[in-house]
């Protein structure tokens, strides 16, 4: 659920008195923002908090009303007025002007700093996010679960989707006709939609929509692999979608585009399945349930190596078939004779005897394993991968990380405690609206030696464009670019940020 003006207001720990505006306390905190402007609309997003002592509103009836009209119209979530310093109290132009027009004005008495409410809804902002995050990964794991282990699998994948959105998810023909949908009742909703299908066919895997009305919002999404679209998922819900519901509706577009069916757990039909349960490990670390509940029980997540197998023609493929045949391993195609993946080592650290034995199969030209790390922490998963394929290029044969006597400062760090201080470090620029933008242009201009005009050129904009980007990060991370320190740490968190991405390196 989002946060509310009205749950902010109960917050014991702030002591804030509703003065205005109770019939509206249901509006949508995403941040706070203080200001002292009497026109702070070009410094705050729809849904902030505004927090003001007053310096600049007098108890003007015109002056009040102008100063909320113009918070209304840039969305603001409410109004903390904090007492005690420019006013004694709230001034009564201000509460009715806010009570007219439906906004709510919050008293922030005067031994309570405005920091205090900024970290407070900062701090269950987070809580939120750490619940979204949790509940998509619950879904997806279900979706997996159904996929690998249930007949009826497109109808789990569609009843997961919509209890976990709080709505429905259909499944429609090219055509638009309805093939399944959670709940069954969903289905009449084709009708409604079949002038949308119309649009969106012609463009085949391309193309999305998203309807939202005040009482919901819905979701397009074709379905299919290549070419013309082979169907297309329907997902509505009564609450906006957000970014962790994607993954949940990328991941059941997935499944659904891959055919689903009816699929064992075992042998050369497990190929999609695996390739599914490895994407998902490099977003969510690898699940001992799951891998249990589809016969993978000899692959500990927490005592586990990544492992890149190269050969020629299906060489590689054959040793990975005959490792998967153990139980011990999740391994994919990434590439013309090379597969990926992880495999489980016995508590003494050895490989599988099948993993050494291919070593030195006919055909087989280098196998790469990483260290033994903890890979249900998804950052690990993903750090180990990027070990297992670079020693893979030390030379032939079966090759380990630590083969090689040097290597770079980041793979002498743990990944998932890198990913974590990484995010922290850049929490400032994450939140900015601008954060994307600001983070590649730091990376250019980083790896230009801090040339502006050669990471003008590499973005493809102007050079001044470069330079206030650089202001604004700085301010924003409230450190000098010119430090060589901050530098060093900026690139190290940066890299680290984009390695944590999913598709991150797909995207280069």
């Amino acid at each position: 659920m989002p946060l509310s003006v009205r749950q902010v207001a109960a917050l014991p720990e702030l002591a804030l008195v509703v003065r205005a505006g109770s019939a509206h306390l249901e509006r949508e905190v995403r941040w706070v923002a203080v200001s002292e402007q009497l026109d702070p609309s070009p410094w705050i997003d729809a849904g902030d908090l505004v927090l003001t002592t007053g310096m600049s509103i007098v108890d003007d009836g015109t002056t009040c009303r102008e100063y909320v009209a113009r918070l209304m119209a840039a969305e603001a979530a409410g109004l903390g007025f904090g007492v005690g310093l420019g006013h004694a109290s709230i001034p009564e132009g201000l509460v009715t002007a806010a009570e007219s027009a439906g906004l709510p004005l919050l008293e922030v008495p005067e031994p309570v700093p405005f920091v205090a409410v900024g970290k407070a809804v900062s701090r269950h902002l987070t809580m939120e996010e750490y619940a979204d995050a949790a509940a998509s990964f619950e879904a997806q794991r279900r979706m997996i679960r159904a996929v690998l282990s249930e007949g009826e699998s497109e109808a789990s994948v569609l009843s997961a989707l919509a209890r976990h959105v709080g709505g429905f998810a259909l499944h429609l023909d090219p055509a638009g006709t309805p093939v399944a949908s959670h709940p069954q009742g969903a289905s009449v909703r084709s009708v409604d939609l079949s002038d949308e299908i119309d649009r969106l066919r012609p463009r085949g895997l391309l193309a999305s929509s998203a309807i939202a009305t005040a009482d919901e919002q819905i979701v397009i999404v074709p379905i299919g692999t290549k070419g013309a679209a082979a169907g297309f998922l329907v997902v509505g819900s009564p609450r906006p979608l957000r970014s962790a519901d994607q993954s949940v509706m990328n991941l059941a577009v997935s499944l659904l585009s891959l055919g689903l069916g009816r699929v064992q757990a075992s042998g050369a039909s497990m190929g999609p399945w695996r390739r599914i349960l490895l994407d998902a490990a490099l977003e969510h670390g690898l699940d001992a349930d799951v891998l249990d509940s589809v016969g993978l029980s000899g692959l500990d997540p927490s005592t586990a190596v990544a492992v890149t197998i190269r050969g020629a023609g299906d060489a590689a493929e054959d040793a990975a078939a005959a490792l998967q045949q153990s139980g011990q391993a999740v391994l994919a195609t990434r590439g013309a004779g090379e597969v990926a993946g992880f495999v489980g080592v016995s508590a003494e650290g050895m490989l599988p005897a099948a993993l050494r034995s291919a070593s030195s199969s006919p055909g087989i030209s280098t196998i790469g394993v990483s260290r033994v790390l903890d890979l249900a922490q998804p950052a690990n998963a993903r750090q180990a991968l990027e070990q297992a394929e670079q020693a893979a290029r030390l030379g032939s044969g079966l090759r380990t990380f630590d083969d090689e006597p040097t290597r770079s400062l980041a793979s002498l760090v743990d990944a998932a405690t890198t990913e974590v201080w990484a995010r922290s470090y850049l929490a400032q620029l994450t939140e900015a609206a601008e954060g994307e933008e600001l983070m590649d242009t730091l990376r250019a201009w980083l790896s230009q030696h801090g040339l502006v005009d050669a990471a003008a050129q590499q973005l493809g904009i102007h050079r001044h464009t470069v330079r206030h980007r650089l202001r604004r990060a700085e301010a924003l991370l409230e450190r000098s670019l010119d430090d060589a320190a901050v530098r060093a740490d900026l690139w190290f968190a940066l890299q680290s940020v984009r390695a944590g991405r999913p598709g991150a390196e797909d995207a280069e």
